[in-house]
C-alpha cells in the first residue's frame, strides 16, 4: 500500500509535467505555423515595426530595422550588420547549420586536399560567390579557407550595400551585378520578396542590373596568379542559365556548391542544366539540406 501511494505521488506530478510539456510544444508548433502563414506575417507587421522603432532608439547609429550580430568561426570573429528577422535565417543556415560544409567526410577531405594543392603550387585559390547576398557566406568562406581570394557577385543594391560594409578588410572583390549566360543587362524582381529571394529575369520586370558571365569574372583573375577552387551558386533559379553554357569553364572548379530552387519554382526545371553538367563530367555528389555539392575527382 505504501509503495502504491509513493508511486502515485511520483506519477501524478510527472504526468502533469509531461502534459504541460506536450501542451507547450503543441502551442509552439501552432504559433510557428501561424507566423509562417501569410495572415500571420501580415498580423506581425505592426509588432515588428514597433520593435524596430524601439531597437532603433537604443542605437540610432544603425539604419532603421538593422542590427549587429557577433559570430565566431575557426578563430575569426565577425560583427555582421543585417536586417532584423528577414536576414537572421541566413546567419543561422550558414554559421549554425554549416550549410556550406561538405557533409561527406571523404569528399570534405578531397576538397581540402585540392585547396592545399593550389596553395602549395604558389597560386591563390579562387572562390566565386554567385549570389553573395549581404556577405554572410563570404565571411564563412574567408574563415574556412583563409588563403583564398573571393569574388562576391550580388545584383541587389540593398544587399550590396550591406555586403560592402560586412566585407571591409577582407581579401574580397565585390561586383554589383548578376551572374548570367551572357554579358549585358537583366532585371531583378524585388517586389514583395525577402532580401534573399530576389529573382533575375530577362523579361524586363523589376530593377535593371548589370549581368556578367563567369567567363568575364574569371578573365579579371589571371591564371598566372589564381586557380579556381570553389564556385558557390545561390541565384534563385538563374542557375538554369549559368549551367547551360561553357561546361569546360565550370569544370575548372573542383568544388561547386549550389542551392536548389525547384521546390520554390516548380515546373521551371531550374536544376536540370546543373545535373546534366554534373553527370556529363562524372563528378561526385553530396547534399546538405538544400545545398548540393559537385566535386571533381
Amino acid at each position: 500500500m505504501l509503495t502504491e501511494i509513493g508511486l502515485a505521488r511520483v506519477a501524478f506530478p510527472v504526468g502533469r509535467f509531461l502534459l504541460a510539456y506536450a501542451t507547450i510544444r503543441t502551442m509552439a508548433a501552432s504559433l510557428s505555423l501561424f507566423k509562417e502563414s501569410p495572415f500571420g506575417q501580415i498580423a506581425a507587421r505592426p509588432y515588428k515595426a514597433a520593435l524596430c522603432r524601439w531597437f532603433h532608439s537604443l542605437d540610432p547609429s544603425l539604419p532603421y530595422g538593422h542590427k549587429i550580430t557577433h559570430l565566431q568561426y575557426r578563430g575569426r570573429k565577425f560583427a555582421i550588420e543585417h536586417r532584423r528577422w528577414t536576414d537572421e535565417v541566413i546567419l543561422d543556415e550558414i554559421f549554425h547549420e554549416m550549410q556550406y560544409d561538405l557533409p561527406n567526410a571523404k569528399l570534405g577531405i578531397l576538397a581540402e586536399s585540392r585547396f592545399r594543392e593550389i596553395v602549395a603550387s604558389g597560386k591563390i585559390p579562387l572562390i566565386v560567390d554567385c549570389g553573395a547576398h549581404i556577405g554572410v557566406s563570404v565571411l564563412w568562406f574567408a574563415a574556412r579557407f583563409p588563403e583564398a581570394h573571393i569574388v562576391a557577385v550580388e545584383p541587389a543594391p540593398d544587399n550590396f550595400a550591406l555586403l560592402t560594409r560586412n566585407c571591409r578588410g577582407l581579401d574580397v572583390d565585390l561586383k554589383n551585378a548578376g551572374i548570367g549566360a551572357a554579358d549585358g543587362m537583366a532585371h531583378l524582381d524585388m517586389e514583395g520578396r525577402a532580401s534573399y529571394g530576389y529573382e533575375t529575369n530577362l523579361k524586363g520586370d523589376g530593377h535593371p542590373i548589370e549581368a556578367v558571365t563567369l567567363k568575364t569574372v574569371l578573365a579579371s583573375k589571371p591564371a598566372s596568379r589564381y586557380t579556381p577552387f570553389l564556385l558557390k551558386v545561390d541565384i534563385e533559379g538563374a542557375e538554369k542559365w549559368l549551367f547551360s553554357v561553357d561546361h569546360a569553364l565550370l569544370n575548372e572548379f573542383p568544388v561547386i556548391l549550389m542551392e536548389l530552387h525547384d521546390c520554390f519554382l516548380p515546373g521551371q526545371g531550374t536544376s536540370f542544366e546543373f545535373f546534366r553538367f554534373h553527370a556529363n563530367n562524372r563528378r561526385e555528389f553530396a547534399m546538405n539540406r538544400t545545398t548540393v555539392a559537385s566535386v571533381r575527382l
